[in-house]
């Protein structure tokens, strides 16, 4: 078990490795952009907004901003760099210590990790600045994103299993994926919305690691609406069809 597990950490490595230098280059330049790309998309949001509003239904409208928008980008990345993930790597499938789903946790974790690289920056440049504090209770923020990298990088690699199969589900996707983002949590809170509207948009998974993000830093005088046992069921029932939908011989020869 552990010699087979010390094989798969350095496959994951290496393919990690390789979609930085892929992506980006060997250069230090394309290496910053790993944490950049997703900062500029951000802050161009932010400084747009926060021109117009200081505040928004009584919440600082920056620190709503950057954990929202932040959500948006690891939704966003996960779900673009899903789709093609087999198709640009199948050659790799040739090595026998290769598996489909290594290429899909290479890559579902470099844009975890880009994101919260520069999540993390921006709070650092923000705080610095005056328009982000410490957070309440870290520990609940770290958990409400932890658990949105999961089921953004589970829902991806399902994503792009399903497409492999059918060009269908690629153009079925495409529309569905912009209106998913509304109902993501990144736009509003749940507190704001009438009651009846609340119990349907927290059928939604991603809307409760959202809301546990934002209660994490803004603490208890902050209206939170969340179930960790639902959103940890549903990480593990979307994992599960991940897992079940890569055991599909098609998905390493096409032509079967």
């Amino acid at each position: 078990m552990l010699s087979a597990l010390s094989i798969q950490g350095r496959v994951i490595y290496a393919l990690f490795m390789r979609e930085i230098i892929t992506r980006f280059g060997r250069n230090n330049l394309g290496f910053l952009w790993f944490a950049l790309e997703p900062m500029m998309f951000v802050v161009i949001i932010i400084v747009a907004r926060t021109l117009l509003h200081q505040t928004f239904h009584s919440v600082a409208l920056v620190p709503f901003l950057v954990i929202g928008y932040s959500n948006l980008l690891v939704w966003r990345f996960c779900t673009a760099r899903g789709m093609g993930a087999i198709e640009g790597n199948r050659g790799l499938l040739n090595y026998r210590n290769i598996k489909i789903q290594d290429i899909f946790l290479a890559r579902m974790l470099l844009e975890a990790a880009g994101v919260t690289t520069s999540f993390l920056f921006l709070w650092l440049i923000f705080g610095i600045m005056g328009l982000m504090t410490w957070p309440n209770d870290p520990l609940l923020l770290i958990v409400g994103w932890f658990f949105i990298c999961w089921f953004c990088a589970a829902f991806g690699t399902f994503l792009g299993c399903l497409t492999e199969l059918s060009d269908l589900a690629k153009r079925i996707w495409s529309p569905i994926g912009y209106i998913a983002f509304f109902f993501s949590g990144v736009y509003f809170e749940v507190d704001w919305l009438p009651p009846a509207l609340q119990k349907l948009i927290l059928m939604v998974p991603l809307v409760h690691p959202v809301e546990m993000a934002r209660a994490g830093y803004w603490g208890d005088g902050h209206r939170a609406h969340y179930s960790m046992a639902y959103i940890t069921v549903s990480c593990l029932i979307m994992t599960l069809l991940s897992g079940l939908i890569m055991r599909n011989r098609a998905l390493r020869n096409p032509h079967l």
